[in-house]
């Protein structure tokens, strides 16, 4: 049986030059997050920041502590890094909290918060100390009733299937490091099949308890619709009413919240447009456009501009950039999980999904 190493490292800002520490942990975070922090939790004497990590094939599990900071994930960091991952991050200790159309969110110890990476994001923590799963969406998407809508939400501790789930993450951040490898066409999967029951158990952000499972499921068909029908530069509110049997009334009450239909719509071929961009860099931008419902390249990158701040070419060359200092990325012991997070969703059963969604289209 095919197995993969339990690949390991620790960053620690401990050994690391005073005077250092905050700059070289967020040049190291940037991987993933813009960080800030207060001049007082700058300050070497109370600056902290430790990241154990673990590597099994095409997952991660990291233990993260560190001060008080605000996080955010823009637009900048999405377009520089690619990354299409999801983080199920459980708090041991600390909290987070952060608003948005649902009002404010707060997480506290024993909760789950997940994070959809190709989605913008914006937090401020307390001291803190948690424990995050990080999976490929091209595996753990799959799995999911709602793989587009768990961003940023937020699973109660007092729950019991997110207790178990808040166990099995705990489980395998003290069992994992005391083996040396694992079956990896067995051990993925198992794993995102955990999250995936909970995730489904709890069903998608925003949920309003008690309306109709009829309601949700016609919310989920016509957010696939669109998905299935971005390509279509003629679609608009009728093509989804009819496709989708619904009355404009009723569509626009499910897309009020989104700030309407139409821009929902224009939200998901502009960030459809991103991800072809970055994963199929030998498609033509103006291709790009008209796989996205955009029949003018034109009014595509100024649609784009005006959304990420920069241009589709912009884009690539950021890219371009970015690739270049990882290949030059420092060696310091412990910053291998900055590596990692590109490597996780290139392994060969991920290359097959992609590859067959890729050729399908």
């Amino acid at each position: 049986m095919p197995t993969h190493e339990i690949e390991k490292s620790i960053f620690d800002t401990g050994s690391i030059e005073e005077r250092m520490r905050y700059d070289v942990w967020r040049e190291s975070i940037s991987c993933l997050f813009n960080v800030d922090a207060t001049r007082e939790n700058r300050d070497p004497r109370r600056f902290n920041a430790t990241i154990k990590a673990l590597r099994v094939g095409n997952l991660m599990l990291t233990e993260t502590r560190s001060v008080a900071q605000l996080w955010q994930r823009r637009p900048l960091e999405i377009a520089r890094d690619g990354l299409d991952h999801y983080m199920v991050e459980l708090f041991l200790s600390g909290s987070a909290h952060w608003d948005s159309r649902y009002g404010e969110q707060i997480v506290r110890p024993g909760d789950i918060i997940v994070f959809d990476f190709a989605c913008e994001m914006q937090a401020h923590t307390t001291d803190f100390e948690h424990l995050s799963l990080i999976i490929p969406r091209s595996l753990l998407g799959p799995m999911l009733d709602y793989p587009d809508h768990h961003h940023m939400q937020v699973l109660s501790g007092s729950l019991p299937v997110v207790r178990m789930l808040a166990d099995y993450i705990v489980s395998l951040n003290r069992n994992l490091p005391l083996m040396d490898n694992v079956e990896g066409h067995k051990f993925g999967p198992a794993v995102a099949a955990m999250v995936a029951a909970c995730l489904n158990s709890h069903g998608p952000i925003g949920r309003v308890s008690g309306a109709s499972t009829g309601y949700h499921f016609m919310d989920f068909r016509i957010r696939a619709f669109i998905q299935e029908n971005l390509d279509n530069a003629d679609l608009d509110v009728n093509q989804i009413c009819d496709g989708c049997g619904i009355s404009r009334s009723a569509l626009y009450r499910l897309f009020s919240e989104e700030g309407g239909v139409r821009h929902f719509l224009r939200e998901q071929r502009l960030s459809k447009a991103m991800r072809d961009l970055l994963f199929y860099p030998e498609l033509q931008i103006s291709m790009v456009a008209r796989r996205n419902g955009f029949t003018h390249a034109n009014d595509f990158s100024r649609a784009f501009r005006r959304r990420f701040g920069l241009t589709p070419r912009e884009l690539r060359a950021t890219q371009a950039r970015y690739n270049e200092r990882q290949q030059k990325s420092p060696t310091e012991a412990g910053r291998e999980y900055e590596s990692w997070l590109r490597q996780i969703g290139d392994f060969p059963e991920i290359r097959d999904i992609v590859g067959k969604s890729h050729s399908g289209q």
